[in-house]
């Protein structure tokens, strides 16, 4: 009987709370125990110390550990244990009786926080480079320019060297022409295979492949296997199919960086420059909603056009002067024009009057050469109709003249009626 409750008693863990004289598992004591150096000689002490972590050393007592035992107390004995470290978990997992947060083999610790601040580089001479500000978020083969030695000429520079301005041999230029051309292909292949559908596979099978395939033996089969070749051939494809993939397109990346702008050192005001720069409050000429009583001298020099010299410019009154000799010379040369056609006019009326008075001299002179005329035309008719008592001759001419007046379609009629106007007319003046 006493063997069975030895067994028993090594086989269950220690009880927690045994009798009157040991405290409840609260009222116990949490954690490490610091002892002094008096405690050294009736105790066993193990020292640990923590490597990940620095930690300070810490002498913890146990009185139920062996100098040679690592890892973690047994189960019944972990309260107020906590894992210090990675061989506190035993090359286990972490603990659910013990309610802290535990990293067996560092698993999900998180690192330090990535920080996106820039190292600070140095050139050569050990000037900081600022350009890696500029750089930052940008491929290696943008070109950016972060310097005021970029705004220079690549010839003007100091230290560019010599340039070779020599003609380039013909492998350079051919180099040169293959590398071009090669250029230009990719882009057109780019282009022409961007133009073509996506989803319509035609022509540009693969070649079939032939393999040569020997069967194992297998369920314990030991009989002669044949040698096989096997055909592999791209299966072939719809070319009506509907596209198996859904692209999607990638967010543009960041630009090009703006050019920098060179501005010069600043540079601290002057006295001069602060009074330059002091601007007067202001004050309107129309609103006052406050009611101050705002003095004229204030108003003006607020206005600020009392302050500035008045300058009047000669070509003000040059402009003037060549204004009014202008329009002097213009009325003048309007004078002589009306006073020229007034002689004109004067002019021409006098030769009216002198055609006028020569035509009635005229129409004088014809009336008294007519009244002699007709005198003697009076004797001639009478000459006449002795000659022609009938008047055979007179007979004639009219039928004369009415044939020539048919055969003229009257042109001959207006033509003397006209002259007899003429001459009605010539009588009349």
């Amino acid at each position: 009987m006493a063997s069975i409750s030895a067994a028993l008693a090594s086989a269950l863990p220690t009880p927690k709370y045994a009798g009157e004289d040991d405290a409840p598992a609260h009222a116990q004591q949490r954690g490490p125990r610091i002892v002094g150096a008096g405690h050294l000689d009736q105790t066993q002490v193990v020292l640990r110390v923590s490597h990940p972590p620095p930690r300070k050393t810490t002498l913890v007592q146990h009185a139920d550990v062996s100098p040679q035992r690592t890892g973690p107390p047994p189960y019944g004995q972990r309260t107020g244990w906590r894992p210090s470290g990675q061989e506190d978990f035993g090359d286990g997992g972490a603990f659910p009786e013990v309610p802290v947060a535990q990293y067996p083999l560092s698993m999900g610790q998180k690192s330090a926080t990535a920080s996106n601040a820039l190292a600070v580089q140095v050139d050569a001479e050990g000037k900081v480079d600022y350009g890696a500000i500029a750089r930052q978020g940008h491929n290696d083969s943008h070109i950016i320019h972060a310097s005021f030695k970029d705004l220079i000429p690549l010839r003007q520079r100091a230290d560019a060297g010599e340039i070779d301005l020599a003609r380039p041999s013909r492998d350079e230029v051919a180099a040169t022409t293959e590398k071009t051309k090669n250029a230009l292909a990719a882009l057109v292949s780019g282009a022409v295979a961007a133009q073509k559908p996506k989803n319509i596979n035609v022509g540009n099978r693969a070649d079939p492949t032939f393999v040569r395939y020997t069967p194992a033996n297998q369920m314990g089969d030991n009989s002669k296997k044949q040698d096989r070749i096997m055909k592999i051939v791209e299966r072939q494809r719809d070319p009506l199919e509907p596209p198996k993939f859904k692209h999607k397109k990638i967010p543009r990346g960041p630009p090009s960086p703006p050019p920098p702008v060179m501005h010069s050192p600043p540079r601290k005001a002057t006295a001069e420059d602060q009074e330059n720069w002091r601007i007067p409050p202001p004050i309107s000429n129309w609103k006052n909603p406050k009611g101050f009583t705002i003095a004229l001298d204030k108003r003006l020099a607020a206005d600020g056009r009392g302050m500035q010299d008045v300058t009047v410019n000669d070509k003000f009154a040059q402009f003037s002067e060549a204004l009014h000799m202008a329009d002097r010379h213009a009325r003048e040369e309007v004078r002589q024009r009306a006073q020229m056609q007034q002689r004109l006019a004067e002019k021409e009326k006098e030769q009216k009057e002198d055609n006028l008075r020569m035509l009635a001299q005229q129409a004088r002179e014809e009336r008294a050469g007519a009244g002699q005329r007709d005198s003697r035309s009076r004797s001639l008719q009478f000459e006449k109709e002795t000659a022609d008592p009938f008047n055979v001759d007179k007979f004639l001419s009219e039928v004369e003249q009415s044939s020539t007046a048919k055969r003229g379609y009257g042109l001959q009629e207006d033509e003397s009626r006209q002259t007899k106007r003429a001459r009605v007319d010539d009588e009349d003046e």
